[in-house]
C-alpha cells in the first residue's frame, strides 16, 4: 500500500470542503435565508451570516476544519500502512528462513529465498 502525501491530502480536503461550504453559503444567501441550514452554519462556522462575505468566512473555516481533519486522517493512514508493512516483512523474513532451512541452508540463496517468501505471502 502506498503512503499518502499528508500535505496534499490535507489541502485537497480543505479546498473541496471550503468550496462546498462557500457554495452552500451562497445558496443560503440566495434561497434559504432563515431556515435551519443557515442556523446550523451559523453555529458551526464562527462569523457566518447569509451574505457573500459570510459565505467567504464559512469557506475559510471549512477549509481549516477539513484541512486539519485531512491531516489527521492521512497521518493515521500512513501509520497503519507502516505497521502493516513491518508486519508483512516479519512474516516474509520468517518464511524465507524456513525456506532456506528446508533447502538445507545453502550459501548465497537469501535473495531468492526472500523473493519466494514474498511471493507466497503476497498471494495469501
Amino acid at each position: 500500500m502506498a503512503k499518502l502525501d499528508v500535505k496534499a491530502f490535507s489541502l485537497a480536503l480543505g479546498f473541496v470542503w471550503g468550496g462546498l461550504t462557500f457554495l452552500l453559503g451562497l445558496l443560503d444567501t440566495l434561497y434559504f435565508w432563515g431556515n435551519s441550514w443557515g442556523k446550523m452554519m451559523t453555529m458551526v462556522y464562527i462569523g457566518y451570516r447569509p451574505t457573500i462575505l459570510g459565505s467567504i468566512i464559512a469557506a475559510v473555516w471549512g477549509f481549516v476544519y477539513a484541512g486539519i481533519l485531512g491531516y489527521l486522517i492521512a497521518r493515521m493512514y500512513n501509520r497503519l500502512v507502516e505497521e502493516n508493512k513491518a508486519e508483512a516483512e516479519k512474516k516474509i523474513a520468517a518464511l524465507a528462513k524456513k525456506i532456506w532451512e528446508k533447502k538445507g541452508k545453502p550459501a548465497n540463496t537469501s535473495a531468492d529465498d526472500w523473493r519466494e517468501a514474498e511471493r507466497i505471502i503476497k498471494r495469501r
